[in-house]
């Protein structure tokens, strides 16, 4: 990409985030009574759900404290940070220390633990403020709740709803959360232990889950990386995937190892082979990797976050690469992404469109979508284009 056309695509997607994206959630999410933030908006942004889903609150207090570090230092974005990371302290955790999955707006506890993400984005959370605010004592409290987190994370029976006698598959969305969240902590602290966890991720993303013989990143397989030729054995999310990638491409980055890249590389094209959408364009949600029907209603239909998140992977892929294919890939993705998401009557973006890519559903917030996948997915678009436009 040429200086000039990233300068001019930064200067986009940096508007969009500082006059769009955030005032749209600043002036709506945080709840000026109990503290935490909402996360339930209609298009016009009414909220229509007070319950507050302690995975989004980790989400958000993590956001507002990125964009006070990365885009400037606003004291209100700080701010909003501590009291939402207060909210978890004081009402999201059980006796067990496990954190909920919702609690009432004031703070009573509505959805037992499930699964390992409310932790996990409370880790996240608490080591970008204390990055924020060099508070050792909230890197102690992330540090702490990350090594209890991965202890967690290998509990074969953690939650589930099988029989014990059930086989359980292997779930590619625990090694790629982990290895995002120790990415963050890392980057708040230096620890040799995070980097040998960051070894165990990389070969159950890479080696378990990655199967390059079918050109695929496979969502859940056997233990030892075997094919489950059953619905859920053969289920591909194109969007888990390629955010899975630029996980690994940062990584990569890290350790300066071109193996791990051109890995990283190989997910997002199988994605986007499989993924693509010939006919109306844009990423389709879920495959069956046999060309079964799929057991999810939503598989053709076309999401937010798989579009952000796969317009980052590819430019970040051209980045450390040099590749120009990966370049027209991100423009080709920026086209169809920027003519279908963007609300221009009310601000913030569609979340969920119909395969030929007509709003599917209005709302701007849920207990899925909120203040997270689009501004992350933005910063840090506008971050690697200033850098290319930098000449870096």
């Amino acid at each position: 990409m040429n200086t000039a056309r990233a300068r001019d695509l930064a200067n986009l997607y940096r508007a969009e985030l500082v006059e769009n994206i955030i005032p749209f959630w600043e002036e709506r999410c945080p709840d000026p009574e109990h503290g935490g933030f909402f996360s339930c908006f209609d298009r016009q942004g009414t909220l229509y759900d007070r319950r507050k889903y302690v995975w989004l609150q980790g989400r958000f207090v993590w956001m507002f404290a990125r964009v006070y570090n990365g885009v400037e230092p606003r004291p209100t974005w700080l701010e909003a940070s501590r009291r939402g990371l207060e909210f978890i302290r004081r009402y999201c955790f059980d006796e067990s220390g496990r954190m909920y999955f919702a609690v009432a707006d004031d703070g009573q506890r509505v959805t037992r633990p499930w699964g390992i993400f409310s932790e996990c984005f409370a880790v996240c959370a608490m080591a970008q403020y204390a990055r924020a605010t060099g508070d050792q004592e909230t890197l102690k409290q992330a540090r702490d709740l990350f090594w209890r987190t991965l202890d967690l994370s290998r509990q074969p029976d953690i939650d589930s709803l099988a029989y014990p006698e059930t086989p359980r598959l292997s779930q590619h969305a625990i090694p790629m959360i982990l290895l995002n969240v120790m990415q963050e902590l890392r980057a708040a602290e230096a620890d040799a232990g995070y980097d040998e966890v960051g070894d165990e991720m990389l070969h159950r993303i890479l080696d378990i889950h990655a199967h390059p013989q079918e050109r695929a990143l496979f969502e859940n397989v056997w233990p030892d990386g075997a094919f489950a030729d059953t619905p859920e054995g053969r289920i591909l999310n194109p969007g888990h995937a390629l955010e899975s990638a630029w996980f690994v491409l940062h990584e990569a980055r890290h350790r300066g190892d071109d193996t791990i890249r051109d890995r990283a590389v190989e997910i997002i094209e199988w994605s986007l082979e499989r993924g693509w959408d010939d006919e109306h364009g844009g990423i389709l949600y879920f495959l069956d990797s046999g060309g079964f029907p799929s057991p999810y209603l939503e598989w053709d239909m076309k999401l937010w976050w798989v579009h952000v998140e796969a317009l980052y992977a590819l430019l970040l892929a051209h980045h450390m690469t040099g590749r120009a294919d990966l370049l027209e890939w991100f423009e080709r993705l920026h086209m169809w992404t920027w003519e279908h998401f963007p609300d221009p009557e009310y601000g913030e973006w569609f979340g969920y469109l119909h395969r030929a890519g007509e709003p599917a559903l209005t709302l701007k917030g849920s207990m899925w979508k909120g203040f997270y996948h689009l501004p992350r997915g933005l910063l840090l678009i506008v971050e690697l284009l200033e850098q290319i436009a930098d000449g870096e």
